[in-house]
């Protein structure tokens, strides 16, 4: 099996729909290229996220009580004893219908926008202590150099050794990021949270990493993230950000921390150098 016909069952393999004989060919693809196997996984976590994110939320009563009222009248309508009347006169026929329709359409409006409403507040991250907010506050502030690393190295093990010798209490991870020319880090507190900076210059692109610990984050009141994501982080360990329309951020969950990271880099391509690690 070659990669062109690794894409083409690359979803039924997901969903685990693959036959068989073709399953043990498409895993054998994967042992050996690197890239569909990559590409598999993030497909995997996509769809892990998208099922642990979306919620069936049934429709309200009052809404289903209007569709069935309408669809009443409608009816009504075309059974009334001038029926043929109501035929010939176009208007009217074509008015009934399309009145019907109209109401059904504004329901249906007024349903998703409710429901856009409440899923906003799921995911809203406004709040001054909120872990995306400082994120995108802090990536600000390093694109302006106000926010420079303590120590620069081509080599990712030496920021680690320097957190090690920190007090930070916890442990902080680091990404091993592909085609990465150099890397950064600092270590800072902050109202009682204690956190760390990472900085990687992958091509054109800078990635930011902010990481608090995960009892700051997921359990403490000194920093804040939106329900949605606390949520996602604790079933699935992943979260990607719908909201910000400048910057995309992922947040992942290790055995003692919550990093963000944020970059100008697409969320797919962010998300996927991510996952790969």
């Amino acid at each position: 099996m070659d990669c062109t016909e690794a894409h083409r069952y690359g979803g039924d393999a997901v969903d685990g729909s693959l036959p068989d004989s073709v399953a043990k060919e498409f895993e054998a693809h994967l042992d050996r290229c690197a890239t569909c196997r990559r590409e598999v996984a993030l497909e995997r976590l996509s769809k892990h996220m998208v099922r642990q994110s979306i919620q069936q939320i049934p429709t309200p009563r009052s809404v289903y009580s209007l569709v069935l009222q309408t669809l009443q009248i409608e009816r009504t309508a075309t059974q009334y004893s001038f029926l043929d009347w109501l035929q010939t006169w176009k208007p009217l026929r074509v008015a009934v219908p399309a009145f019907a329709g109209g109401v059904i359409a504004i329901a249906f409006f007024l349903m998703v926008s409710a429901r856009t409403d409440s899923s906003y507040q799921m995911t809203a991250h406004t709040a001054p202590n909120d872990l995306i907010h400082l994120s995108f506050e802090n990536f600000a502030l390093l694109k302006s150099g106000k926010l420079q690393p303590d120590m620069v190295t081509s080599a990712p093990e030496n920021v680690g050794a320097m957190f090690a010798h920190s007090n930070l209490e916890f442990g902080v991870h680091i990404p091993r990021l592909k085609n990465c020319s150099w890397c950064g880090g600092s270590a800072s507190e902050c109202s009682g949270v204690k956190q760390a900076h990472l900085v990687f210059k992958i091509g054109n692109e800078i990635v930011y990493v902010f990481e608090v610990s995960d009892a700051d984050a997921l359990y403490g009141t000194r920093v804040s993230l939106p329900p949605a994501a606390k949520r996602a982080l604790t079933q699935s360990g992943w979260y990607t950000d719908p909201d910000h329309p400048d910057c995309d951020v992922v947040l992942w969950k290790t055995d003692q921390a919550v990093c963000v990271a944020v970059s100008t880099m697409k969320k797919s391509q962010l998300l996927a150098m991510l996952s790969a690690q």
